[in-house]
């Protein structure tokens, strides 16, 4: 089969590269002061969500947007949700279950449009993560995952993330050697980025630090193309994992380790 392209993701993809190049200004230079007040006055924060609950044969996201905003759900074959932001909330009933979907999200006021900072994967046990190209995986909702989460790309570039406590030092290692550093959130999670690449094949991972020793065996390789769409997941026995098209159109691999 075909590769699936990322032409074929449409409104899907959303404009990150465009609202970047439009708060540049038409020469490259700095803004002036006035246009500094202009900009921060018309500024559109990126919509979220906080929480994501199971319903009958559907899953509710509710979250956070700019009071009067259209905030929209897209899936990459097209199908949209929408709903107005009533007092800087919205909530939205996403129909069907029992698969994993992913969905680009938005929010539109006075044409002025922000994306997510990451596409909304929604898991076949009605678990939410926000997918972010570059970055770590965040989980969605009130109850943050346990496990240590992984997220690397082809060229072995990766970051380790999970739960810890606040503030916190911590070390990661690789096969016992040091393999980055970083601390926690105010909100208890951590996000390392690994200085140097992950290698392909079997290895320990142990974070620890203060308050906190996580250790387990994880299994890296690269994904397969992508033949049925912009998003697969599957749990190979070592949690689930996600190989995920990003808006440049390279995949992204994510594995939540149980």
């Amino acid at each position: 089969m075909r590769p699936w392209r990322a032409s074929h993701l449409g409104r899907f993809l959303g404009s990150s590269l465009a609202l970047a190049v439009a708060a540049c200004s038409p020469s490259g230079a700095p803004p002036v002061a006035g246009a500094a007040r202009q900009d921060e006055a018309a500024y559109l924060p990126p919509p979220v969500v906080d929480q994501v609950s199971a319903e009958a044969g559907a899953t509710r996201l509710e979250g956070q947007a700019t009071a009067g905003a259209k905030v929209r759900l897209a899936s990459p074959g097209g199908a949209e949700l929408a709903t107005t932001a009533e007092g800087g909330r919205w909530g939205l009933v996403v129909p069907g279950a029992g698969a994993p979907r992913v969905f680009g999200l938005s929010q539109s006021l006075e044409g002025r449009t922000t994306q997510a900072e990451g596409y909304v994967f929604l898991g076949a046990d009605g678990g939410g993560w926000l997918l972010r190209s570059g970055g770590a995986a965040r989980p969605l909702g009130s109850a943050p995952a346990r496990g240590l989460v992984i997220d690397y790309d082809r060229s072995g570039g990766a970051v380790v993330s999970g739960p810890g406590p606040a503030g916190a030092l911590l070390v990661a290692q690789l096969d016992g050697r040091r393999a980055g550093e970083g601390r926690a959130d105010p909100k208890g999670r951590f996000e390392i980025r690994l200085n140097g690449p992950a290698p392909m094949g079997e290895s320990r991972l142990r974070v620890f630090g203060e308050g906190l020793n996580l250790e387990t065996r994880i299994r890296l390789s690269p994904p397969a193309p992508l033949t049925a769409g912009p998003v697969r997941a599957e749990d190979r026995g070592q949690g689930l994992r996600i190989d995920w098209m990003t808006p440049g159109g390279g995949v992204q691999t994510t594995q939540i380790l149980p």
